[in-house]
């Protein structure tokens, strides 16, 4: 939106000091006065939720703990039964028919208790002789369960056990539903003998109804077991905190804890219900205060926003940038001196690159100048020699691919060949040496078909082999071998000229080295520093030449753009 670009302030500016000066000015009263009304009002709306929370947690925790009651009783009085006492006190039926009957004598006896019992899942007995009762439809589970650790656990008690929530019954088959289980062990009331245990079945579903009671949106009451264990909760991803308001009553019976939770944020929306009309009228007056201040200190600071942004892309390389500078204040003044400066700058840039690139044409002639009269000087020389000796025939050959070769390197001043006819001047450059040292060395070039039409600089490769006779062949014994390949690695090529014999110790390679990254003068050989120079000169510094030395050769590797 143009409109407004003036808003809000750039950052460190001048208008930014006046904007942010206003602003905390006049949020200060803003949050003085906010606070003192949250204060004041915090505090009453404190004390009325605590009191809501101790009876809503009270009123749960008593009814839970007369469900918890109810079924104990309910579970004693089944117990001790003279019915009861009198199937478990004796052997199980012979007879199946015998065993379903008695069974579902007792089931019916079962669940007319339950229908008496409001919450409850539901009965089971499950005697010692082998017995089991039920007071709803669920089919059986017929099992020894006497091993089982909740069995011997019951029977080991005194009193009541209370288990922990499980999905589903211990010993019939339901749809998995949480489950909270009391166990009683059932003694004979004669002798005092153990005749089975009796289970209680409480869904937790039903316990979960009950703490919701009176609940908010921004409330939680969890149910805990005598171990810390959490029976349910009413909400479950309502975590607390160390600001929340909390209650936690003891449910006896069981050894549980009801514990209810109010978080901050009922205090918060309470209190911004009271204070949010003074607050928002206080900030309506606090933006209008600031989106003033800004645009009055926008209309005295644009123009040096203006001259700030053109200094920018000047800073950038872009020099095609003027500031309008009507007006006779000190603003105005201050625009014509830098559109003076910038036009003298890009005056002198454009000059600067002119007398660059003159300078770099100029040094990479004088490189290959300096190359050519090298080479003819050990040519001729070479010519002298075999006609001295009478070899007549060598000395035509000779004079011959120095002709050829004289033409391939002048090729009317151009600078750049394809390396197809780089490498016919480094053949003929190798068939005059051949001459010269006869049986002295082999050589071969391997280079792809594909890379034939590429373009290189010329007379590159012919001062490296020029360097690897001088320094390899010439100071052996032996014949040795010069081998002249190439590589295409992605938009590179790289030529690798590689001789057999006298080797370079480590320290010198990586001196070498550091001398042909720098692009800096050497007193090494004066062919490998031109090389060097003018690849980079030409084609940048991240181009040139890398030596290396091991294993009984030595390999200078040309780096250049494919082309």
């Amino acid at each position: 939106m143009k409109g407004f670009d003036w808003f809000p302030p750039r950052k460190h500016s001048l208008g930014n000091r006046i904007f942010i000066l206003t602003m905390v000015i006049t949020l200060s009263a803003v949050v003085i006065l906010g606070f003192s009304f949250s204060y004041l009002t915090t505090n009453i709306i404190e004390d009325h939720f605590e009191t809501v929370l101790v009876s809503i947690v009270d009123n749960n925790a008593s009814e839970i703990e007369n469900l918890l009651d109810n079924a104990l009783k309910n579970a004693l009085r089944i117990a001790n039964d003279p019915k009861f006492q009198a199937v478990l006190r004796s052997p199980r039926p012979a007879t199946t028919a015998e065993a379903y009957s008695l069974e579902l004598e007792m089931d019916n006896q079962l669940s007319f208790v339950q229908n008496y019992v409001d919450h409850l899942f539901g009965f089971y007995v499950i005697g010692a002789n082998g017995m089991q009762f039920k007071s709803n439809f669920s089919s059986p589970i017929y099992e020894n369960w006497q091993p089982f650790t909740w069995y011997q656990k019951i029977i080991s008690s005194e009193g009541p056990v209370w288990f922990d929530p499980h999905d589903g019954s211990f010993t019939v088959n339901t749809i998995g539903q949480p489950l909270v289980t009391m166990g009683l062990r059932i003694l004979d009331k004669s002798t005092g003998d153990i005749l089975g245990v009796l289970l209680t079945d409480i869904e937790v579903e039903t316990l979960t109804d009950i703490i919701k009671k009176g609940m908010g949106e921004t409330s939680n009451f969890i149910l805990t077991s005598q171990d810390n264990t959490i029976i349910t909760q009413s909400v479950q991803e309502l975590g607390t905190t160390a600001s929340t308001f909390s209650h936690t009553r003891d449910i006896g019976v069981a050894g549980w804890k009801l514990t209810g939770y109010f978080h901050p944020s009922v205090i918060k929306k309470s209190t911004l219900s009271i204070i949010t009309p003074i607050i928002i009228i206080m900030l309506s007056i606090a933006v209008f205060v600031l989106f003033a201040a800004s645009s009055i200190s926008y209309k005295i600071t644009a123009p040096l926003h203006e001259l700030a942004s053109l200094m920018e892309v000047v800073r950038s390389g872009n020099f095609q940038v003027t500031m309008d500078n009507s007006g006779d204040d000190e603003v105005a003044m201050l625009g014509t001196s830098f559109n003076v400066m910038v036009s003298r700058i890009h005056t002198l840039m454009h000059d600067l690159h002119e007398e660059h690139e003159k300078l770099r044409i100029s040094e990479m002639k004088t490189l290959e100048a300096q190359i050519n009269p090298h080479f003819l000087y050990n040519t001729l020389d070479s010519i002298i020699w075999l006609s001295r000796k009478g070899q007549m025939e060598d000395v035509t050959r000779l004079v011959y691919s120095l002709s050829k070769l004289l033409r391939i390197g002048l090729n009317r001043g151009r600078t750049m060949v394809t390396i197809e006819e780089e490498l016919e001047h480094i053949r003929s450059y190798l068939i005059i040496q051949e001459v010269r040292y006869t049986d002295d060395f082999t050589y071969v070039i391997d280079i792809p078909d594909s890379m034939l039409k590429n373009k290189t600089l010329k007379l590159i490769l012919q001062p490296l082999v020029e360097n690897a006779i001088i320094h390899g062949v010439q100071q052996s014994d032996k014949p040795e071998r010069i081998s002249i390949t190439a590589t295409e690695e992605g938009p590179d090529i790289f030529f690798l000229v590689t001789n057999t014999g006298h080797t370079v110790d480590p320290q010198t390679v990586e001196q070498i080295n550091r001398l042909f990254d720098e692009g800096i003068e050497a007193e090494f050989g004066l062919g490998l520093r031109n090389v060097n120079q003018r690849i980079k000169l030409y084609f940048g510094r991240q181009y040139g030449l890398h030596f290396s030395s091991d294993d009984g050769s030595t390999t200078v590797t040309v780096h250049i753009p494919r082309i």
